[in-house]
């Protein structure tokens, strides 16, 4: 072996094996040098390095991302109940006496206000999901996803679903599954909207996935049997409090990381905390120039509060999307 080729081995060993902070940040090129890679990479280092003391074995390495506003754009209107708004507004085109019925009418004249506060009650927000989705096939209700992730683009961005998911929070996810973690999505969203989306877009399995979940039930339909879903949810519903109790269903561990970015991802946060040694990240949006700008300072005061890490939109993140289109016409 020459003297150059033995340097270059050397070289090679040396990054490999030693664990800096210096190797281990290259694998978050996307993020931008400062507190929050550095508070990520030390808190990885700490857990996967057999010398430190607190060293996790692979099996306790949980880690836990809400999806909607974290991983993927939730501006101007989560896609999930776009999908449900459009059903309904489909729906009034066949009958259009819907349109003095609720929910159809509300979703018609665009009266929001009318679904109040409580987002889970029977004439909440979510309810709009039952009846988009009730009495439908589980297979027709995949198509209908699958539809509308290939067919719909973002009324500014001109992109599909899978085009706007925050490149830099998809690589820390794979970031962590090279050291050994087992990743998961827990959301609001439905666990089939997610499952449709996730495995390429995100590279998140469906088994990995702890969503809403409409009742479903098995069913003989001329054909042979079939999944029918109902017009009501599993209990709990997956969000706020929800999260943590289906986390511990599910997953039976408690994650050392989780990733959020608003006041539903706060018992699963706080859940997190139970761990001891963990680590909590919130996604800031305020980078109105490449993404949207809401409840900053709200968000920064929340963070401070309750000693989690801001992942700042603006400050974080080299780009945001990977693979925009290119504007028509240029």
């Amino acid at each position: 072996m020459n003297r150059y080729t033995l340097a270059i081995v050397t070289i090679l060993t040396t990054a490999c094996t030693s664990g800096s902070s210096s190797f281990a940040q290259d694998k978050l090129a996307l993020w931008n040098e400062g507190a929050t890679k550095s508070a990520i990479v030390e808190f990885v280092e700490s857990i996967t390095e057999r010398s430190n003391p607190r060293y996790l074995p692979p099996a306790e390495r949980v880690a836990v991302f809400d999806m909607d506003g974290t991983i993927l754009l939730e501006k101007p209107q989560y896609a999930l109940f776009d999908i449900a708004t459009r059903q309904l507004l489909e729906d009034i085109e066949r009958d259009p006496s819907l349109k003095n019925k609720q929910p159809h009418k509300a979703i018609y004249e665009k009266d929001w206000a009318h679904f109040g506060d409580d987002w889970y009650s029977d004439t909440g927000l979510y309810s709009v999901l039952l009846h988009a989705a009730g009495g439908s096939t589980a297979k027709e209700y995949d198509q209908e996803i699958r539809d509308y992730l290939k067919n719909t683009k973002h009324e500014r961005f001109g992109a599909r679903p899978h085009e706007l998911v925050f490149a830099p929070v998809v690589q820390l996810i794979d970031y962590l599954k090279t050291h050994g973690f087992e990743v998961y999505i827990v959301t609001g969203s439905t666990v089939q909207f997610v499952r449709n989306f996730a495995s390429e877009a995100v590279r998140v399995p469906p088994e990995n996935v702890i969503g809403t979940t409409i009742l479903t039930e098995w069913g003989a339909r001329s054909g042979g049997g079939v999944f029918v879903l109902k017009k009501e949810f599993v209990e709990p519903i997956n969000d706020e409090a929800g999260k943590p109790v289906n986390i511990r269903n599910k997953i039976g561990r408690i994650p050392v990381i989780a990733v959020g970015n608003s006041n539903g991802d706060y018992h699963m946060l706080e859940y997190s905390k139970t761990a001891g040694h963990s680590l909590q990240l919130i996604v800031n949006h305020d980078d109105p120039e490449r993404e949207y700008e809401y409840k900053t300072a709200e968000m920064k005061a929340l963070i401070k509060k309750n000693d989690w890490t801001e992942i700042s939109m603006k400050n974080d993140f080299k780009t945001v999307f990977a693979n925009l289109p290119k504007p028509e016409g240029r």
